[in-house]
């Protein structure tokens, strides 16, 4: 058992001894949401009028169980003589909370087990006995316990065939940990000068982008009423770059909420139309833009049938997909996908792009991006489009264009491709593809 990785969970874990029964109940009350359905983001209403600090050790709980469930799962089959059902209590949830304490992380092992059986409420009191012998069985056999699968078959047998064995295991590890937070800087001098003012905070990964050495609250941090930076994840943060375009560029950013990409493109002083179907997203991306003193015009609307009032010299389409990329910060995501889905995220990135181009300039740029590690909605779309569109040359993404740190994600082929097992040994990042088409000056709007 890898009980040195704990997941990055020390800091809330510190919070976790006696007398936290109530934030174990919340917390498997959150994990029985996802089971049954919810997303992590709708699940956390779950959490109640936790304080911080329990709220914090309660979303450690949660996320350790689903980024390690497949291990929890194979800890805990050796001791039941049948599944625990998932209604109408929280018995199952709250042995995968217990599960997860022992195991990974920095939580006394009495403090786990006598806390999460205190955490049962009425309906579990049949499985109160059972949910105090199981943990203290897990705790015995800890040392022994091996490591098993913790993603679903299907999404692993895919990365095998597209990334090979070895690169996939990488993935997996750096999956199973607590993901470090990048920051985007809107300039190079202004992370200059934020690291002059905080040394030691995180270290540098390009000219405007900073990961920082631990997580935490980050509007606590300095420059965040100032608007001095905005999260980005590194993979995400490639792209606007990659359009090229300057402070004179009318640019369209389609699917653009939350907004990294949108902000990164204002900064560069482009005249920046930033569209997205949902409101609230659209408000989340707003008030990024207040808070930093960036400026886009946004638009409430869906693609599919929006007309736009003039075509773009610049546009890019971050299309909305399964989000495989980004599991290491939405470890519930695997549960709620299947391989079907793929195909249907991809028959509409193909509609999306084919609408991106019709609002594409003669001459002008059209970058497609989506954050999945999917081939069939990254490469193959891309693919498809070139041969489907007379009027659009592939313009390569090149090792050159990128950070140092990240020029490996040039492919072959010309696209832009990165998966968790890039920058492994400092984290790793998001999975992201990328592919740009320039539209021919002859080309019909």
């Amino acid at each position: 058992m890898e009980k040195n990785a704990k997941t990055g969970a020390r800091k809330a874990a510190s919070a976790g001894g006696r007398g936290k029964s109530a934030a174990r109940r919340h917390a498997a009350a959150m994990l029985a949401a996802i089971e049954r359905g919810k997303t992590l983001d709708e699940a956390r209403d779950r959490l109640g009028d936790l304080n911080a600090a329990d709220r914090a050790f309660a979303s450690a709980m949660v996320m350790t169980a689903l980024r390690r469930r497949g291990t929890i799962e194979a800890a805990l089959a050796p001791h039941l003589k049948r599944p625990v059902p998932a209604r109408p209590h929280l018995a199952r949830a709250l042995l995968h909370i217990g599960a997860a304490q022992i195991l990974f992380m920095d939580v006394a092992p009495h403090a786990a087990i006598n806390e999460t059986v205190a955490a049962t409420g009425r309906r579990e009191q049949p499985f109160r006995g059972l949910i105090n012998a199981v943990l203290r069985r897990i705790n015995e056999a800890a040392q022994d316990t091996g490591t098993a699968q913790d993603l679903p078959a299907w999404l692993l047998d895919g990365w095998r065939q597209a990334y090979g064995t070895a690169q996939t295991e990488v993935m997996e590890n750096v999956l199973r940990q607590t993901p470090p937070l990048d920051l985007q800087f809107r300039d190079a001098a202004a992370l200059d000068s934020w690291l002059g003012a905080n040394p030691d905070i995180g270290q540098a990964l390009t000219p405007t982008c900073l990961r920082l050495a631990a997580t935490g609250d980050v509007t606590r941090l300095p420059g965040f009423a100032q608007g001095t930076w905005w999260v980005q994840d590194i993979s995400a943060a490639l792209a606007a770059p990659l359009l090229g375009a300057d402070a004179q560029a009318h640019v369209l950013d389609l699917c653009a909420a939350p907004g990294g990409k949108t902000l990164q493109l204002a900064a560069c002083g482009a005249h920046v139309t930033a569209l997205d179907a949902s409101q609230s997203r659209l408000e989340r991306l707003g008030a990024n833009l207040t808070r930093t003193g960036l400026r886009a015009r946004t638009v409430c609307a869906d693609l599919e049938n929006w007309v736009p009032p003039h075509s773009f010299s610049h546009v890019l389409l971050d299309a909305p997909c399964s989000a495989t990329g980004t599991i290491r910060r939405h470890p519930d995501l695997p549960w709620h996908r299947r391989r079907g889905d793929i195909a249907k995220s991809a028959a509409l990135q193909t509609m999306l792009l084919d609408r991106a181009a019709a609002a594409t300039a003669p001459g002008g740029t059209l970058l497609y991006c989506v954050c999945s590690l999917e081939p069939e909605e990254g490469e193959a779309v891309a693919d498809a489009f070139v041969a489907r569109h007379d009027g659009f040359a592939p313009a390569p993404i090149k090792s050159e264009e990128l950070p140092a740190l990240l020029s490996a994600a040039a492919t072959p082929a010309g696209y832009l491709r990165t998966t968790p097992a890039l920058l492994s040994a400092l984290g790793g990042c998001d999975g992201f593809f990328a592919a740009r088409f320039h539209k021919k000056a002859e080309a019909q709007t």
